[in-house]
């Protein structure tokens, strides 16, 4: 899959999770807008999104969403070769050494972000029960989702589910964090 149509697929994913997140419906980026240079658009429907902010880095190797709701609530996703850890990541939720960021996503309720490691998937996997059993996480014997490539764990309030695709050379880790109340 060229990496044109992961933007694509990361964009509808970040616009649905942001229509989540934030109580509202899509508004269209301008896709004519020349990178390294921001568009906001106001949205035309009835459930309230302020505006949403695409913003593309100007070698055109990374890309930002942000948006924010009347409430103040704002959703953040990133896609590409310049992705941090978002801001408020929490500390004890270990990230595996050596990984790249590749995606994230931050709203009120929680995180998403998806890594790259060249590393054996059950390397990975061992590493992530391992540390949050050590930050004090408790592991759930059976995960979510019955793959025994994935680990749910839970702390407090909170939720982190880590799920290892691909190979050893092109693994791919997602840790989605939920922040319940």
């Amino acid at each position: 899959m060229s990496l044109k149509n992961i933007r694509a697929l990361f964009t509808a994913a970040a616009v649905s999770l942001l229509m989540i997140s934030c109580g509202g419906e899509e508004s269209t980026p301008d896709p004519k807008a020349p990178a390294g240079q921001e568009t906001q658009q106001e949205s035309p429907i009835k459930r309230p999104v302020n505006k949403i902010v695409e913003k593309m880095d100007p070698d055109g190797k990374a890309m930002h969403l942000t948006a924010t709701n009347p409430a103040g609530k704002k959703f953040e996703a990133s896609i590409g070769d310049r992705v941090e850890i978002p801001e408020g990541f929490p500390e004890d939720v270990p990230i595996f050494t050596g990984s790249i960021p590749m995606a994230s996503m931050s709203a009120p309720d929680g995180f998403i972000v998806t890594f790259k490691s060249d590393e054996d998937q059950q390397l990975i996997l061992d590493f992530y029960r391992s540390k949050l059993t050590d930050a004090g996480w408790e592991i759930a014997e059976n995960p979510m989702d019955g793959s025994p490539l994935s680990i749910d764990a839970a702390k407090d309030s909170r939720k982190v589910s880590v799920v290892v695709a691909g190979r050893k050379g092109d693994a791919r880790v997602s840790v989605i964090v939920t922040l319940t109340n």
